[in-house]
């Protein structure tokens, strides 16, 4: 009889998977997909958002047919997205079987595959020498996504703007100590992203935090929110690239009106596979907002199970094997 499913633990994940992993992965899932060998079902998403008590709910699912292995992603959430307090599972499946393969905490890897596709979609875009990174927003998003950028680029200055001063003021002195790199506050949004050559917002925003007067030439900007980058910017900006057209659709609908989903150029598929040019010129500026596809959430989760499998790790879970309890791998 097969083995059970086994659960793995965000400290798990994180101890299975490095930075170069995750972004890796990323690109790989963008290579499975350009060729078409991940099923979607349809709707590609089921949501709830939000419930009574203002809490969102959604499951994501795909097949990734390659490798082979089947996802289910749930996840439940507050209204603030970047709240400790939530839920995010992934259930592997074996496609060829339909036995459960393992039980994933994602609550590391989410963080890591959030920042580290948009880290890698903005080295795709970003002129060559692209050295100076201004960061809004101090959060776990923030700090972890300078170390994706740091690895991605060769950083000479990070310039860090947040609302709460002592907040950004930890995170500076956090990212100095790790990165090796110059870091400094900045006491305005404007004041940091005025001159840089990447830009990161990286907030629970629901409203505009930056105006287009203050995007330089050649400058690259990453939003992880589609109210961040506010209508100014996007409708003035040289390429606008998102994750998914079709899953961002609703939401610049709703921020910015029926006609927005239009000043979309390129998806970050197009720009990496070569179906759309990306930049022709170094003035060119691009805006970057990226949801996140629950395909690359699956094949990190993949991953961390093949590791886990190789070294031992994990608890084997009493489901669908019959054992009679949970046991160590």
């Amino acid at each position: 009889m097969a083995q059970g499913p086994i659960l793995l633990t965000a400290a798990d994940c994180q101890r299975l998977l490095s930075h170069l992993d995750v972004v890796a992965q990323i690109e790989k899932a963008l290579a499975w997909d350009a060729e078409g060998t991940i099923h979607w079902p349809t709707p590609r998403s089921l949501n709830i958002a939000p419930d009574k008590w203002g809490n969102d709910y959604h499951v994501k699912m795909c097949v990734l047919e390659s490798v082979p292995v089947g996802g289910i992603r749930v996840v439940s959430h507050p209204l603030d997205e970047s709240s400790p307090i939530n839920t995010r599972l992934i259930l592997l499946v074996d496609p060829t079987t339909a036995w459960p393969l393992a039980l994933i905490d994602e609550s590391w890897s989410y963080v890591q595959r959030t920042v580290g596709s948009i880290a890698m979609a903005a080295r795709h875009l970003a002129n060559p020498g692209a050295s100076s990174l201004a960061i809004v927003g101090a959060g776990r998003l923030a700090r972890t996504a300078a170390e994706y950028y740091a690895r991605l680029f060769d950083l000479q200055e990070i310039r860090v703007a947040s609302r709460t001063a002592a907040k950004r003021d930890q995170t500076v002195a956090d990212l100095a100590t790790r990165l090796g790199v110059r870091v400094r506050a900045a006491d305005s949004i404007e004041a940091a992203v005025r001159g840089a050559d990447l830009v990161l917002t990286a907030t629970s925003a629901t409203t505009a935090l930056l105006e287009d007067a203050w995007i330089g030439p050649g400058a690259v900007v990453a939003c992880v929110g589609t109210a961040e980058p506010g209508k100014e910017l996007l409708e003035k900006v040289d390429l606008f690239v998102v994750d998914n057209r079709d899953q961002l659709r609703k939401e610049l609908i709703a921020e910015y009106g029926e006609g927005s989903p239009d000043w979309i150029d390129a998806t970050v598929l197009e720009i990496v596979t070569g179906r759309h040019p990306g930049r022709t010129s170094p003035q060119q500026r691009a805006v970057l907002v990226t949801e996140g596809i629950a395909s690359q959430d699956i094949a990190l989760a993949y991953l961390a199970y093949q590791r886990a499998m190789e070294e031992g790790i994990g608890m084997v879970l009493p489901i669908g094997a019959g054992a009679p309890g949970a046991t160590p791998v």
